[in-house]
C-alpha cells in the first residue's frame, strides 16, 4: 500500500516536471517574441487590415486560416491596443498559438490515461510532447496548426469518452456543440471529427443519441462550406494547389514513401535516418499492440483520420506536408510509447530514450540559446529603414518580402514609391533584368526573406548592388539585408 502511493506520488511529480518542462520551452520562444517571418507577417497584415466579416472571406498573400481564429486574434489586438505597438501586437499574434501549445500537453495526459495501461508510459508520451521541436516552434507562430493539434486532441478525447450506454444526451448535445464549434478554429479538427462518426456509425446500438450528437456538427458543416468554404478555399485553390503541388500523394501512391519520409523528420527534427527507421518500427508495434489490447476506438478513429488525409491529398484538396499535418504528431507519439506499455519489457524504454536524445539536446539549445530567430528580420530592417528613409527615396521589396513590408508599415504608414523584383524565368526576366531597370535615384533593398535555403534570390540582388551601384548603407543579419543605394 504504502509503495503504491510512493508510486504515485512519483508519477505525478514527474508529471508535473514534465509539464512544466514543456511550459518554460514554450514560454521562452514566445517571451523573446522574434520577428515575424513571411507566413506570419501575410496572415498578420490581414488580421490587421481586414474586417471580421472579411476574415471568412478570400485573404491577401494567398493566406488560408481558419476564420474564428482569426477573429479572436483581432479582438485580442483590439483589446491590447495592439494596432499602434508593433512588439505588443506581435506577441499577442502569437498568444492563441502559446496557450494551445500548453493545452495539448494537458490534453494528451487525458488521451494516455484511455489508451495507456502503464502510467509510466504516458510520462513517455508526454517527454515526447513537450521536447518535440514542430510543437515547440508553432506554439510562437502566428499560424494555426498548434491550434490543429489542440483541437484534434479534444476531438479524440471527446470521442473516447462517449458511450451510448451512459453518457446522458445533454452531455451529447455539449459534445456535439463543441464538435460543431471547432472546425471554425481548425481545418484539421474535421479529419478527426469525420473519423470519430464514421467510428461511432459502427455502433447500432442506440440511433437516436447517435443522431443528437452529429445534428449539430451536421448544421455547422452546411454553413462551414456555404460561408467559408465557398468564399476562400474555392477563390484560392488555384494558388494553393500550385504552391502545393508537390505535397500531394499520387494517385498510384508512387511518392507515398518519400512524404512519409519527409514528413516524419519533419515531425521529430535532426533525427538521423537510423533512428527514423527504429521509429517506424516502433509505431507499427504499438498499432499492433493497440490492436493485440482490444481498443478498437483509438485505433479506428486514427487509422480513419490518417486515411481521410490521404484521400484529400490524393484529391488535391490537402497536402500531405509538414505542418499542414501537425496534428499527427500526437498519434504518431502514442503508438510509438505504447512499447514501453509491455510490462518488464525495458528494451522499449531504452529505445524510447534512444529516440529522445536529439530532442532532449534540441531542447537543451533552445533554453540556453541567446537569439531566437524565425529566419527573417524584418522588424529589424523595418526599424531600421524608417529611422533613415527620405520621402524621396525608393523602396525595392523582393517577391519573398512583401508581406514583411507591408505588415511591419501598418506601424509606420509610410508612403514611399515600391518597386518590386518578381522574376519570371519562364520568359529569361531574372533579378538582375529586372534591377537593370531601375532609373536614377536613391533606394532601399528591403530583403528580409528568400524561400531558396541557399539564399540565393537575396544574394543575387546584393551582389548586383555593389557591382552597379554606390551603396550608401548596410546592414545585414543571418538571413535578411537592408540596403541604401543610389544610381546615377
Amino acid at each position: 500500500m504504502i509503495n503504491e502511493r510512493l508510486k504515485n506520488y512519483i508519477f505525478y511529480i514527474l508529471t508535473a516536471v514534465i509539464l512544466a518542462l514543456g511550459f518554460i520551452l514554450r514560454l521562452k520562444g514566445y517571451v523573446s517574441n522574434p520577428s515575424f517571418w513571411l507566413d506570419e507577417s501575410a496572415l498578420g497584415w490581414n488580421v490587421l487590415n481586414k474586417s471580421y466579416s472579411e476574415l471568412f472571406d478570400k485573404l491577401r498573400f494567398l493566406q488560408i486560416a481558419p476564420p474564428l481564429f482569426l477573429c479572436f486574434t483581432k479582438f485580442l489586438i483590439f483589446i491590447t491596443d495592439g494596432y499602434h505597438h508593433m512588439l505588443r501586437c506581435d506577441i499577442v499574434l502569437r498568444t492563441i498559438p502559446f496557450i494551445a501549445g500548453n493545452l495539448s500537453l494537458i490534453l494528451f495526459y487525458f488521451i494516455g490515461k484511455k489508451v495507456f495501461t502503464s502510467k509510466w508510459t504516458i510520462l513517455a508520451g508526454l517527454i515526447f510532447m513537450a521536447t518535440n521541436p514542430a510543437l515547440i516552434n508553432y506554439s510562437f507562430e502566428f499560424k494555426p496548426y498548434n491550434l490543429d493539434v489542440l483541437s484534434c486532441l479534444v476531438v479524440i478525447l471527446i470521442f473516447l469518452n462517449i458511450n451510448f450506454k451512459q453518457t446522458t444526451f445533454k452531455t451529447l448535445f455539449l459534445y456535439g456543440l463543441i464538435l460543431a464549434v471547432l472546425p471554425w478554429f481548425s481545418f484539421a479538427s474535421v479529419f478527426v471529427i469525420t473519423a470519430g462518426f464514421m467510428t461511432l456509425s459502427f455502433n447500432k446500438e442506440n440511433p437516436k443519441a447517435f443522431t443528437s450528437l452529429l445534428a449539430l456538427p451536421f448544421v455547422s458543416a452546411f454553413f462551414y462550406l456555404r460561408i467559408f468554404i465557398i468564399n476562400a478555399y474555392t477563390q484560392n485553390s488555384v494558388g494553393m494547389h500550385n504552391f502545393w503541388q508537390q505535397h500531394f500523394v499520387n494517385t498510384n501512391f508512387s511518392n507515398s514513401y518519400a512524404l512519409l519520409n519527409d514528413n516524419f523528420k519533419y515531425f521529430f527534427m535532426s533525427i538521423p535516418d537510423v533512428l527514423l527507421l527504429l521509429a517506424g518500427i516502433c509505431l507499427i508495434t504499438g498499432f499492433v499492440l493497440i490492436l493485440k489490447n482490444k481498443d478498437f476506438k483509438y485505433l479506428l478513429i486514427t487509422t480513419l483520420t490518417f486515411a481521410a488525409v490521404i484521400a484529400t491529398s490524393i484529391l488535391k484538396f490537402y497536402p500531405f506536408s509538414g505542418r499542414l499535418i501537425l496534428f499527427l504528431i500526437p498519434i504518431s507519439i502514442i503508438y510509438i510509447v505504447k512499447i514501453t506499455d509491455i510490462k518488464k519489457w525495458f528494451i522499449g524504454w531504452i529505445v524510447i530514450l534512444i529516440l529522445l536524445v536529439p530532442q532532449f539536446t534540441f531542447a537543451g539549445n533552445f533554453i540556453f540559446s541567446k537569439n531566437i530567430t524565425k529566419g527573417d528580420d524584418a522588424r529589424y530592417l523595418m526599424q531600421n529603414m524608417v529611422q533613415r528613409i527620405k520621402n524621396k527615396d525608393i523602396i525595392v521589396l523582393n517577391e519573398n518580402s512583401y508581406a514583411d513590408y507591408f505588415y511591419y508599415n501598418t506601424f509606420f504608414n509610410k508612403k514611399n514609391k515600391i518597386e518590386y523584383i518578381k522574376p519570371n524565368y519562364k520568359t529569361g526576366e531574372d533579378n538582375q533584368i529586372l534591377l537593370n531597370k531601375l532609373q536614377k535615384g536613391t533606394y532601399w533593398l528591403f530583403l528580409s526573406y528568400d524561400n531558396n535555403k541557399n539564399r540565393t534570390n537575396i544574394t543575387e540582388i546584393t551582389q548586383w548592388a555593389y557591382k552597379n551601384t554606390k551603396v550608401l548603407y548596410e546592414l545585414k543579419t543571418q538571413q535578411s539585408a537592408l540596403i541604401k543605394l543610389v544610381i546615377d
